[in-house]
């Protein structure tokens, strides 16, 4: 049940990045299919977390997950555009 509710948390995180219009990871016909599928992936990873590890415990874990996939795919949207320029930046 926890590798379900995590995997349904990455995925609704995914499905919101997707459907948004900043995000350039790949061409998109139907945004707001993808925002409405990413809700509803976020209620079933709510879901399976409560059954999981309880009301707050599951809510609060799923809850962290996503936000853990939310903040890391702008990275990797960053990172992929920049390898498609060709750009290689250092730090330091």
């Amino acid at each position: 049940m926890s590798l379900l509710y995590l995997a349904l948390a990455m995925a609704a995180a995914i499905a919101f990045y997707l459907g948004s219009r900043h995000q350039t990871l790949r061409a998109v016909a139907h945004p707001r299919r993808l925002r409405l599928a990413g809700g509803w992936l976020l209620v079933l990873a709510w879901a399976a977390a409560w059954r999981a590890l309880g009301f707050w415990g599951g809510g609060f874990a799923m809850l962290t997950a996503f936000m853990l996939s939310a903040v890391a795919l702008p990275y990797l949207n960053a990172w992929v555009a920049g390898r498609r320029n060709g750009e290689t930046r250092h730090v330091g």
